[in-house]
């Protein structure tokens, strides 16, 4: 019997702009920003910058292009691009015709890009000439804005006549499925115009964003509407400055950046290189640094960090993008008194949340239950997927008649001071590099391989918070499992690259439990299954040694080959970037991290400080 509660003012409050009448649509509210500051800059790509005025005359001739095509309200639109303006013109252009876009990461496998095409029944994907290949089988046309930039300049520069449906669908987000495949979740108008409405609102005025999140995410909505519905400026971070916490910091001091959003993954890499490199952390004006996509846990680097931009705002930020942001918690004070790891906050307004027992019945204070978030935050469901989101997305018992409650599948408990704390997860899934990551779908890719029987995927902790994937593999009858190289190839073609697992563990039997169920804690750890290869070669000079000691400190293994493969060891993009930093500061060197990348091993990157060093030298003329 479910039992009606009143929960307190911050556990359920009503959007401050009720989404009826004449409320402007996301796209709208844009418009006004453009009849407001034209002139004002909107778009920073390097040495080009767009106007609000500009960036508006570009994306209204799109949208009356991709109106003759057929796009409208409930169109879904795939837009895979690098980070480059012509990206941000077609999400704006989409939204102008009623429509949606489907942002895709240009990292991802093709087949994943494809398959998520298909998913969301696009109706066309805009993308660029590099990166059309991928897209040969897929089932739609494939327009390269290169390609119709001709068709463009003919159309016209004034704003098209649309429907805008309150609740039409207006983003679709892919996430990582149970069932071997994403699923794509449905945002609305009025999801992504609460977290607008929210953002905004807060900010003292116009500030300059850092647009660095993958745009395949949905946080990158908020550094997107933020700074675009607040007359505040948009500057893109490309990939060689997204890899390199050195360069990152530096153009964030060049550009006058203000309010960043990082996973707290990267924050806290970002936070160790920052404190090596004083001088342009010194030029830092970051007024808000917002941490998102996991769970955030303060490091000593990480509050030291914080202390040296002296008056930068730290929050944490909360919400599955099926309800899009939904909880934040702003740190003030003392950093000393900041918990390791802080809570969830509060709900934003519009937002409201319950914490409840598996009867759906609220749990008092201080007791764990799931939490169920509701409210303006509510996203449409799964696209084609009935059955999972009514799994999911439940009917509100303490709401308004047909209303709905998105069910996470978070345990929280709420504290003394009201605010929610993160106890865990009720199934595998986990966050890997603020990605959500659901290990039965490695699992299923894997299994796809023809010497592969059986693979369970845990997520294993390896220090301040980092979590990487440990894949248990069981060959097929007769066979044998290839190379950890081949293996890791194959899932690769098939799954971004934080999902493929860092670990790799041949098992000749999965352990189960009384019931019948794999028993993963009976799952051997990786540490010592995983020796070096019979070919373990140990460093041959101080410098090698040197640079084996950094990678053991950062791979947190006690043996390292000098041509052990970085990636074999579990290696991933943050620790790249720690033991490039690393390397940088201990040999004086100017180095970038794809010199590890492009030689993954201790000796290739031994070589690559020598070249490095030479070239310094032969420059300096001594």
């Amino acid at each position: 019997m479910l039992r009606a509660i009143d929960p307190p003012p911050s556990w359920g409050t009503r959007s401050p702009h009720p989404r009826q009448g004449a409320v402007l649509d996301i796209i709208e509210r844009f418009e006004e920003r453009v009849r407001l500051g034209p002139g004002d800059t909107a778009l920073v790509a390097g040495q080009v910058q767009l106007s609000y005025a500009e960036l508006d005359a570009r994306a209204n001739r799109l949208a009356h292009f991709l109106q003759g095509r057929g796009v409208g309200p409930e169109t879904v639109v795939g837009v895979c691009m690098n980070r480059r303006p012509e990206a941000f013109v077609a999400m704006l252009a989409i939204l102008k015709t009623g429509g949606a876009f489907q942002p895709l990461d240009p990292g991802h496998p093709a087949l994943r890009l494809t398959d998520s095409l298909a998913a969301s029944g696009a109706l066309l994907l805009l993308t660029e000439n590099r990166l059309a290949h991928a897209f040969r089988d897929a089932q739609l046309p494939v327009l390269p804005c290169e390609g119709v930039a001709a068709e463009l300049a003919l159309c016209p520069v004034t704003r098209p006549d649309r429907l805008l449906p309150e609740h039409g669908l207006r983003c679709v987000i892919f996430t990582s499925g149970s069932t071997g495949h994403p699923k794509g979740i449905g945002l609305t108008s009025a999801s992504i115009g609460n977290v607008a409405d929210w953002a905004v609102n807060r900010l003292p005025g116009p500030q300059i964003f850092l647009q660095f999140t993958s745009l395949g995410f949905d946080v990158s909505l908020q550094e997107i509407f933020g700074a675009l519905l607040s007359g505040g400026s948009l500057v893109l971070v490309q990939d060689e400055h997204r890899q390199d916490p050195v360069a990152l910091i530096n153009l964030m001091a060049r550009e006058r950046i203000q309010r960043v959003y990082f996973s707290p993954a990267f924050l806290r890499q970002l936070a160790r290189v920052g404190l090596q490199e004083p001088g342009p952390t010194g030029q830092l004006v970051l007024t808000e640094i917002v941490a998102a996509g996991e769970p955030l846990w303060l490091t000593s680097d990480v509050r030291r960090f914080i202390e040296a931009l002296d008056g930068t705002v730290l929050e944490n930020q909360y919400g599955p993008s099926e309800t899009h942001q939904s909880t934040a918690c702003t740190l003030t004070g003392g950093l000393e008194r900041w918990p390791d790891s802080p809570p969830l906050g509060r709900p934003i307004p519009g937002v409201r949340g319950h914490v409840l027992d598996e009867h759906l019945d609220p749990v008092p204070d201080g007791e764990p239950g799931e939490f169920y978030i509701a409210g303006n935050g509510v996203n449409r469901g799964y696209l084609g997927r009935p059955d999972l989101t009514a799994e999911r997305f439940l009917p509100d018992p303490f709401g308004a008649p047909g209303s709905r409650m998105y069910r996470t599948g978070d345990l929280v408990r709420r504290g003394a001071a009201g605010e929610l704390e993160f106890v865990g997860r009720i199934d595998g899934q986990v966050k890997i590099r603020g990605h959500r990551v659901e290990p039965a779908e490695v699992d299923a890719v894997l299994t796809g391989h023809p010497n592969v029987q059986e693979a369970v995927t845990v997520a294993r902790q390896s220090g301040e918070g980092t979590w990487q994937l440990t894949a248990y593999l069981v060959p097929a009858p007769g066979g044998a499992l290839p190379d950890r190289a081949a293996l890791r190839d194959f899932a690769g073609q098939r799954l971004p690259s934080y999902m493929v697992p860092g670990t790799i563990v041949p098992i000749t039997a999965l352990p189960l439990n009384e019931n019948g169920k794999v028993d993963r804690a009976a799952l051997p750890r990786p540490d010592g299954v995983l020796a070096p290869d019979a070919d373990h070669i140990p460093p041959q000079n101080p410098q090698q040694e040197t640079i084996c000691d950094i990678w053991s400190e950062a791979l947190e293994r006690e043996q390292i080959g000098i041509d052990d493969s970085f990636f074999d060891l579990g290696g991933n993009s943050l620790q790249a970037m720690q033991i490039v930093s690393r390397v940088r500061q201990t040999f004086d060197v100017d180095l970038d991290v794809h010199a590890l990348f492009d030689a993954p091993t201790v000796r290739g990157l031994a070589q690559a400080v020598e070249k490095a060093l030479i070239a310094e030298i032969t420059a300096s003329g001594c």
